[in-house]
């Protein structure tokens, strides 16, 4: 891909800002935003072709905000990209572990290292990117404050690490889901991603995962979210195995609009397995 606009959340040296780069093999202009809201309203209003987003983590689950967005907004998800996640604690030249009593990060970023931070002692606070942390502490130069984020973030920042590789554990991986307004789609696409509400009666989710069951699709991910205007209701993201093309992929896909009283179809796209 050529001459193309992609927005990302964060800054250079993000998590977003890398798996970026290694989906779009080449030359890109990006756009770099300060929220996830931004990224939409970027590739909605047409001022970017694309948006990247993390979507879930293999360690501390989805990235909630996201999904929300994506059941309420117009874009599609057209990829993905899984990368290795390896947190550093980094501070400002001339600072020691001992002295580090607050850590700036994003919150998926402070969970995924918890162990470490209570270990040590250390006040977390979060931020909107774990790069928009590590600019922070270059900016205030206190010895005392500290970021959690990737190695690129601390050598643009010119901050020492402290501590390498300091998550919870160490297979962390991060999906980022790449966005557009179109679907895209392919005959190689073999991941199906959905939302959809059911009737409020019993047995309502047992008879729509039943329709999966039937037509042997392989159900991957299943996800409840609050219904925002209707208390203790709830609406569901499915990833399953399948192209919409497929004669028994449709025949479910038509099944769940029959029945759901809220039906979207969130991208069928080729899925990114890494093994580490």
């Amino acid at each position: 891909m050529t001459n193309i606009t992609v927005a990302y959340q964060g800054v250079p040296g993000s998590y977003s800002y890398q798996a970026m780069n290694e989906y779009f093999d080449d030359k890109i202009n990006s756009i770099n935003t300060m929220l996830f809201s931004d990224v939409f309203e970027s590739v909605e209003s047409g001022e970017s072709d694309f948006g990247i987003l993390p979507f879930e983590n293999s360690t501390t689950g989805g990235v909630y905000e996201v999904f929300d967005l994506l059941a309420n907004r117009d874009l599609f998800i057209v990829g993905e990209r899984c990368i290795e996640v390896k947190h550093h604690l980094m501070c400002i030249p001339g600072s020691s572990l001992d002295r580090i009593h607050t850590v700036y990060s994003h919150q998926q970023a402070l969970d995924q290292c918890s162990r470490f931070i209570r270990d040590h002692k250390i006040t977390p606070i979060p931020t909107t990117n774990t790069a928009v942390s590590a600019q922070l502490v270059r900016e205030k130069q206190d010895p005392g404050l500290a970021s959690i984020g990737s190695l690129l973030a601390a050598k643009l920042n010119e901050l020492d690490i402290l501590s390498d590789n300091i998550n919870n554990y160490s297979n962390n991986i991060t999906k980022f889901i790449i966005l557009s307004k179109t679907r895209m789609p392919s005959e190689n696409a073999n991941k199906l991603s959905l939302f959809f509400t059911t009737p409020h009666k019993p047995g309502a989710l047992y008879t729509a995962l039943g329709y999966f069951a039937r037509e042997n699709i392989n159900l991957l991910k299943l996800i409840s979210r609050p219904a925002k205007n209707t208390p203790w209701a709830y609406s569901y993201f499915v990833d399953v195995e399948g192209n919409m093309e497929d004669p028994a992929v449709a025949r479910v896909l038509e099944l769940l609009k029959k029945n759901s009283p809220q039906f979207k179809i969130l991208g069928n796209y080729v899925a990114h397995n890494l093994e580490v």
